[in-house]
């Protein structure tokens, strides 16, 4: 590799640290909070940046480039169901890194592009437009017919009205439901103990 190709991959890189920056500690954890995503997409990104600049740069075989986004996709991260929310920004990342790493233009394209993504990701998720949530994780001591009547006991538990929720697992012999559950953060929810649930495992996230 020459001077001039590493001088190139070493401003693509720097753009890519920046962008990520930005979007993980500029816009993703001042708004919801949860530092463990945050590491998630900050390192998710800098590993696919680092493994497609050596794809490439033709280091690899096509094969191998391959069977890394086959093992990708498979990676799910079973310990956590996310929401469409978290999800919305893991792509947003995993876009970073592809459009820094992968030479299809001029540098300042790549930079044009980038700024696209940031500035979406910034006016989609402001709080002007998207309402202010909370997540919560809960055990319950019951089993749900369906997500339906499970929302309709949440939001008389929280006394709020729930945007969201998902069974995280169900246990039929126990007769317990954990779940996730987002809801819209105004006064009364804003209040609301770990007593109001009948067993609460996480606190709330922002």
């Amino acid at each position: 590799m020459t001077n001039a190709e590493l001088g190139q991959v070493g401003a693509r890189l720097a753009l890519d640290l920046v962008a990520i920056a930005i979007l993980v500690y500029g816009v993703y954890l001042p708004r919801h909070r949860r530092m463990d995503l945050a590491v998630a997409y900050a390192l998710f990104n800098l590993g696919l940046f680092l493994a497609l600049s050596v794809i490439m740069r033709g280091d690899v075989t096509l094969g191998v480039g391959l069977g890394l986004f086959a093992v990708l996709s498979m990676v799910r991260l079973r310990s956590e169901t996310y929401s469409n929310r978290e999800l919305a920004y893991f792509f947003v990342a995993l876009a970073i890194a592809l459009v820094t790493a992968v030479d299809a233009g001029s540098f300042p394209f790549a930079a044009g592009l980038t700024a696209i993504a940031l500035l979406g990701a910034w006016a989609v998720d402001h709080p002007r437009v998207s309402r202010r949530t909370r997540r919560l994780e809960v055990t319950l001591e019951m089993v749900f017919k369906d997500q339906e009547a499970m929302r309709r006991h949440l939001e008389e538990r929280l006394d709020a009205e729930v945007l969201e929720t998902w069974p995280l697992e169900i246990d039929y012999v126990r007769e317990t439901t954990r779940a996730a559950v987002r809801y819209a953060a105004g006064p009364h929810a804003s209040s609301m103990s770990e007593e109001a649930f009948d067993a609460t495992v996480a606190a709330p996230r922002h």
